[in-house]
């Protein structure tokens, strides 16, 4: 039986996935957590609905943040920080106004420090945000999701890298 998260295509620092079910999506959050480390940045876009926040808590529950600890979006809080074998930060910049309310946030003081930092909603700040990391876009079709991340700055070619590797092994069949 071939395995749920399938590789699509790999073109220089971009790697494109297909998700056709909830279990695939929380093993590309499996496989993302076991690469990040602190400093890390991961941006995720979509559409609502997309699946972003569905990531996120894969990403938390296997970087060890218990079942009973909700992960939500931040919507109106802008920032949740979840105890996890690191810190986890986790930002919805929807409704943000613009970049400089970011320092204001603390979010920079993060990213490159002691935290892995998971922006929703973040392409629009990139520069703000140091447009180092690893950048995801995820969408939904008749199919299931597909992701297409997109690794900035040598952290973020790193990740992708990684994950392709990852990807490669496991999607055999």
């Amino acid at each position: 039986m071939a395995h749920a998260v399938r590789r699509l295509e790999c073109v220089a620092q971009e790697l494109t996935l297909r998700l056709p079910t909830r279990r695939a999506t929380r093993q590309l959050a499996a496989r993302l957590a076991d690469l990040l480390v602190p400093g890390d940045l991961l941006v995720l876009e979509g559409d609502l609905g997309a699946g972003k926040t569905f990531l996120v808590r894969g990403i938390a529950r296997s970087l060890g943040v218990p079942h009973q600890i909700a992960v939500t979006s931040p919507t109106f809080t802008l920032i949740n920080e979840h105890r996890a074998r690191v810190p986890l930060v986790h930002s919805d910049l929807y409704r943000l106004g613009d970049a400089d309310e970011i320092a204001e946030l603390g979010l920079t003081d993060r990213i490159g420090a002691d935290a892995i930092v998971i922006v929703e909603w973040g392409a629009r700040f990139a520069e703000a945000l140091g447009n180092q990391g690893l950048f995801i876009w995820l969408s939904l079709d008749g199919q299931g999701r597909s992701a297409r991340l997109e690794g900035r700055g040598a952290r973020g070619e790193a990740l992708l890298d990684a994950l392709s590797g990852h990807v490669a092994g496991g999607a055999r069949g």
